[in-house]
């Protein structure tokens, strides 16, 4: 054989091993990249990676299947209202219910419990121990509740409201004398309202709160700030003296013997004659006092007056539905608050006239 077929002969073998070499190399380099397990294969084709295990087909061949995964919730499934995922409660007593038909709920731990923070919005909220809630993003204790109140001449004994015990009459004939300090209301019979001209009066309501004045201005309230204020009936303006007892159709007048908080001379004044509205207050001006007439009725078991007056004669009411409510006439004569008068002495004292510090008011 010539040289030069020998020397192309072998040039053309050694280019066939070479090219042999280097697909066996990218083959054996494939092969150590490929996955090795089915959970890798699953992560690289960006699948769930829990559930797998390795199968073979018909004809032999490997491949990976996945099995579904089954749980069971030991309590109670609901949906997270905030993350809206599947979850399951285990403690029953901690799940709150957010909107039960959508099976929106959130659970928390033991001795705990979900609230809707007060302050970020009504969908918002978190788990505080048992006895506080979510505020601005944090638990802080709940107010207690406020203690139980009785009405009137009752008290509370083993969560029930009993009335106070009593080992006195109301000097109205009983068999037993007058309470020394029970200030029971004066009451009317026929014609007659029961009040007395030149007499003098603390006004209340049938649930025991006075007639009184506040501290921000000059007029009256139920419930007001400043309570046990003698009003005294006069006949007019300009007469306030003694007389007699005041009948049904008669007109009279409120005199405040106590007079503004801020007076240091304790200047007396009238309860004025506003209407439609406009809250009753002290005047000095005696041409703006106000004309009343009244009822006798019952207020809470007690006797009581039902007030008019102003411009046409209309009803005494409440101006606004408020814990402490202004005082105004309206046009109806037949809305109307009833109140109690029980007397007390004009002088310094002002005390309920039972007490005998001052027996000589007897007209």
């Amino acid at each position: 054989m010539h040289p030069s077929t020998t020397m192309r002969l072998f040039f053309i073998t050694t280019l066939a091993l070479s090219k042999t070499f280097v697909v066996l190399a990218q083959n054996a380099e494939a092969a150590i990249q490929a996955p090795s397990t089915c959970e890798e294969q699953a992560k690289q084709a960006g699948l769930p990676t829990d559930g797998w295990e390795i199968v073979y087909d018909d004809d032999g061949q490997q491949k990976c299947r996945r099995v579904a995964v089954q749980e069971i919730c030991n309590g109670i499934e609901y949906i997270d209202a905030d993350t809206k995922t599947k979850k399951c409660c285990g403690d029953v007593n901690g799940l709150t219910w957010i909107d039960r038909p959508a099976k929106l709920a959130k659970c928390c731990a033991k001795d705990h419990v979900w609230t809707f923070d007060n302050g970020d919005g009504p969908t918002r909220g978190g788990c505080c121990m048992v006895g506080s809630h979510m505020q601005d993003g944090k638990c802080i204790p709940d107010a207690p509740p406020p203690p139980p109140s009785c009405p009137v001449g009752t008290h509370l004994i083993d969560g029930q409201c009993v009335p106070l015990p009593q080992t006195c009459g109301n000097g109205h004939g009983g068999v037993k004398p007058s309470c020394t300090c029970m200030n029971y209301p004066v009451c009317g019979h026929g014609k007659y309202l029961g009040i007395k001209y030149g007499h003098c009066y603390i006004l209340s309501f049938s649930d025991g709160q006075q007639l009184g004045t506040v501290r921000e201005n000059t007029l009256y309230a139920k419930g007001g700030f400043f309570n046990d204020i003698p009003f005294k009936v006069c006949t007019s303006t300009t007469d306030c003296s003694l007389g007699k007892e005041v009948e049904m159709g008669e007109s009279f007048y409120l005199q405040d013997q106590h007079g503004l908080y801020t007076d240091p001379k304790s200047t007396k004044g009238w309860v004025d004659n506003a209407y439609g509205g406009t809250h009753l207050g002290f005047t000095l001006d005696a041409n703006k006092a106000g004309k009343f007439m009244g009822t006798p009725t019952c207020a809470g078991n007690e006797c009581g007056i039902q007030l008019r007056g102003g411009p046409v004669n209309g009803g005494m009411g409440f101006t606004c539905p408020m814990p402490t409510p202004g005082i105004t006439f309206w046009g109806n004569p037949k809305v109307s608050e009833k109140l109690r008068f029980s007397e007390v002495t004009c002088d310094d004292f002002e005390v309920p006239l039972t007490s005998g510090i001052d027996p000589a008011v007897t007209n």
